[in-house]
């Protein structure tokens, strides 16, 4: 593992701590929609943040932390299509009043990158192991390109941060000039110093600084995500295939709060509705993701001391408007930047038909 991709690995993959106990109630009064996103995140006991990007009962697309902490008991629900409110075969076909029939799983799209996935491989609880098992082929083997067994549920790797160097060359464009140079002359006597300069500046930027950075050098990883989401939730032109997909990352917050906010401006929604669903993510993770992020002292250092994750802690509101600000600023529009990540308006208009 380089020295880069360790710094920007432990910044995205810090350990999720337990929730508080007043996680869930922390605002006085709740709309119907947080009520529905509540509800599906209770609904999954061992498993953090799981919500759908859409609040209603036929939603098929789902967000979430990592699943590696699976019960046997959520696993099943998951697979089986039990755990997604409001998944009705019957409701679309026109059966009214049957008996309630979900679809299975259709699909987990993990936006992680391999040396994630792998540390969280190795503390998999049975429940993971059992149903990771249900979605795989070749030994655990996973591949940008390659699925699972033909006819069940697809585990799809489209790892966000896979151009680690291109993140850390945009990360040090954005410093200042004479910080650019004072890293330089700081190169004649240690190694890294670029990077470390650039992680200095990209925590006082905080997770907007993140999401902005990982969105200039990821827009086609991003439009790739996009896409799985419509393949794998729309229903085929044979009348088979499609169902619940999960998309996630590490925490569910950052790289798959993203895709969630691409999403959500895909489908209608506007920048209020997109900045709560953010917020929510820190609520919903509870422990140190529950308050704002801050700086922090030694102790939260990654390895080396190179970068102080603390800062990136927490979904702070203003970290996804001012995001949305930086896409306009930058694009001229959301859509103007779903373009250039190749999810053109034909692909939102099937996204709308899959999921509205």
């Amino acid at each position: 593992m380089t020295a880069r991709t360790l710094l920007l690995t432990c910044c995205c993959s810090c350990l999720i701590t337990s929730p508080s106990a007043n996680a869930l109630s922390m605002t006085a009064e709740a709309s119907p929609k947080r009520i529905i996103q509540q509800q599906q995140h209770k609904i999954l006991s061992t498993v953090k943040n799981f919500r759908p990007i859409v609040a209603s009962s036929s939603s098929l697309i789902y967000r979430s932390a990592n699943l590696d902490n699976l019960s046997l008991e959520d696993a099943e629900r998951l697979l089986s299509g039990d755990a997604f409110c409001g998944n009705d075969s019957s409701s679309s076909s026109g059966g009214g009043g049957g008996s309630r029939n979900p679809r299975p799983l259709a699909a987990v799209i993990d936006l992680r990158n391999s040396d994630e996935i792998q540390k969280g491989q190795k503390v998999r609880t049975e429940g993971a192991k059992y149903f990771y098992s249900q979605l795989l082929q070749n030994d655990g083997d996973i591949d940008i390109d390659a699925t699972s067994n033909t006819g069940g549920p697809r585990l799809i790797h489209i790892p966000i941060l896979r151009d680690v160097d291109a993140f850390w060359d945009e990360a040090i464009g954005r410093m200042e000039p004479s910080e650019r140079i004072a890293a330089t002359l700081a190169t004649a006597f240690r190694g890294g110093a670029f990077d470390r300069a650039a992680a200095r500046n990209l925590e006082r930027g905080g997770p907007a600084s993140l999401y902005t950075v990982m969105m200039a050098t990821a827009a086609r990883p991003i439009g790739m995500a996009l896409e799985a989401c419509v393949e794998e939730s729309s229903q085929k032109g044979d009348g088979g295939g499609g169902g619940p997909v999960i998309f996630h990352c590490q925490k569910g917050k950052d790289r798959t709060g993203v895709v969630a906010m691409l999403l959500q401006s895909c489908m209608g929604q506007g920048d209020d509705e997109i900045v709560e669903a953010y917020r929510l993510s820190g609520e919903l993770l509870g422990g140190e993701d529950a308050t704002a992020a801050s700086g922090g002292s030694d102790s939260d250092k990654s390895a080396g001391g190179m970068i102080d994750w603390s800062h990136f802690r927490g979904s702070p509101p203003s970290a996804m408007i001012d995001t949305l600000q930086w896409v306009r600023d930058r694009y001229g529009s959301i859509y103007a930047y779903l373009d250039a990540a190749s999810f053109d308006e034909e692909q939102r208009m099937a996204l709308r038909k899959a999921v509205l």
